[in-house]
């Protein structure tokens, strides 16, 4: 059996979260989506969440969550706005 990647589940849970809260994919949703977040999950679970991120940056493994993006069905999403949301979410952890 293969180990899974990501293990914790915080980014996946973080698109899934961005499908069902009707934020728009641009900037401005992914900020709503992170402020959102932060609210509903805490600063603990957010700071989780961007650790993450830097490790799907570091390892170049967006299109791995191209999964989710099908297997939710999820509308508006690809690699780059998937990019784009984990920007925001990080701007946003460094303003808290």
């Amino acid at each position: 059996m293969e180990q899974e990647k990501y293990p914790e589940h915080y980014f996946e849970h973080y698109i899934v979260s961005f499908s069902t809260t009707g934020q728009t994919p641009d900037e401005v949703g992914f900020e709503k989506l992170a402020r959102l977040y932060v609210d509903v999950e805490g600063v603990d679970v957010f700071s989780e969440l961007i650790k993450e991120i830097q490790l799907i940056n570091e390892r170049h493994d967006w299109a791995y969550f191209e999964r989710v993006i099908e297997d939710f069905e999820i509308k508006g999403l690809d690699i780059g706005k998937l990019k784009a949301m984990a920007e925001v979410a990080i701007k946003v952890y460094q303003s808290l």
